[in-house]
């Protein structure tokens, strides 16, 4: 079988993004969801339905594997805090909601951890106590997800300052115009970004929140639709970024 330059370009790239953490969480991600949309028409019709009953059977497994995927969470949190302290932002403002995320991962992911061992046994919890873990787990998680907000709301205050330098050098014609060009290349990408990661976190908003709450009436199809449109957008960024 022969393949064009493009086509083996292409599969380089599809193999290196599903050889990743990051890729490889994004796919089980997307099955995770995705198939509690499908299981809930299915049963929808036919309450007996085998296909949803496989469908669920797979995704207990996918679910573990993605959690299990995270054992290594703390790990790059704890070189970003570093970076993030000895690199802050640009603005005081991001610099505290930066410590602030830092601080709620640094409570989420262990209370995740141990949620997981206490489920499965590993660990000796009573249920009360299990289901008191996994409630504030994902009320931290939640905690991110709004302070996640507050950045990108600076962030976007911030690229809005450099298109506007951006067009006042432009008038002034002082600078050459491919450095111009190559400037609102940057600022367009880092706009698309922004915009991107705008749609992961509002649709995590919900599920963070509904997770947060030992009564939630958030339906299960809300999940899963907020869930899917998380992971297709986290899938579509981290295969730009596979390089």
């Amino acid at each position: 079988m022969v393949l064009s330059r493009e086509q083996r370009a292409l599969l380089d790239k599809l193999c290196k993004f599903l050889s990743s953490i990051r890729g490889t969480d994004k796919v089980l991600m997307l099955y995770s969801y995705f198939s509690k949309v499908i299981v809930l028409r299915l049963q929808a019709r036919d309450p007996n339905s085998l296909l949803a009953t496989r469908l669920k059977n797979l995704a207990a497994p996918v679910s573990d594997t993605r959690i299990l995927l995270r054992y290594y969470g703390l790990i790059p949190l704890v070189q970003w805090i570093i970076f993030s302290e000895r690199n802050p932002p640009a603005t005081p403002f991001l610099r505290l909601v930066y410590r602030l995320q830092n601080l709620a991962n640094l409570c989420y992911y262990p209370l995740e951890h141990l949620y997981y061992l206490g489920a499965h046994k590993v660990v000796p919890m009573s249920d009360d106590t299990l289901n008191r873990v996994g409630i504030w787990s994902c009320r931290f998680w939640a905690a991110y997800v709004m302070l996640y907000f507050l950045q990108l709301y600076q962030e976007h205050r911030l690229l809005q300052v450099r298109q506007l330098k951006l067009i006042q050098r432009g008038k002034s014609n002082s600078e050459p115009k491919e450095a111009l060009r190559a400037e609102q290349r940057s600022v367009s990408e880092d706009m698309q970004a922004l915009l991107v990661n705008t749609i992961i976190n509002t649709a995590y908003l919900p599920l963070t929140l509904h997770w947060s709450v030992e009564k939630s009436v958030f339906p299960e199809m809300g999940v899963g639709i907020c869930g899917s449109v998380a992971a297709v957008a986290q899938m579509y960024s981290a295969w730009k970024s596979t390089v």
